[in-house]
């Protein structure tokens, strides 16, 4: 059987184009430049089996990329597992964030004690905290003076 290199060159190509550009489609298969696709996309090489390998996992059918046969594939099974890694990932990150500030609030309504100063001085930045631990000097100065007799 005698592969056709310019078929397959077509049929990368179609491939190609499930991807936002030529650019990520090398970085996925691991090549540095896209320009070390060049070779395969113009019909002048034809993919070795590591290429082959890794064309697969982003859900090539090699079959039908070197022969025709079978049906071409459609969304990339890599792709989808990515995008379900990415949300959960991303919905991961909200809840912590959310939880955080939910904390922070919850610190600012009780009244300042030690403890409380430590867990702050954890979730804040520091220069958040300088102001925080002067408006407390502050306060605590005045309390210890009483008011002012007249």
């Amino acid at each position: 059987m005698v592969i056709d290199k310019k078929l397959v060159a077509e049929r990368l190509k179609e491939f190609a184009k499930r991807f936002d550009s030529l650019a990520e489609f090398a970085r996925l298969l691991e090549m540095k430049t896209p320009q070390q696709l060049q070779p395969y996309m113009t019909g002048k090489s034809l993919p070795g089996f590591e290429l082959l390998v890794r064309l697969r996992n982003l859900g090539c059918d090699p079959n039908w990329l070197m022969s025709g046969e079978a049906k071409p594939p459609s969304v990339p099974s890599f792709m989808e597992k990515r995008l379900e890694y990415d949300s959960e990932k991303m919905r991961q990150e909200v809840e912590e964030e959310v939880d955080r500030v939910a904390k922070i609030v919850q610190l600012w309504r009780n009244p300042i004690k030690p403890t409380l100063v430590r867990e702050l001085r954890q979730m804040l930045k520091p220069w958040f905290i300088k102001v925080i631990r002067t408006e407390h000097e502050e306060e605590r100065k005045s309390t210890k003076k009483g008011p002012k007799s007249r």
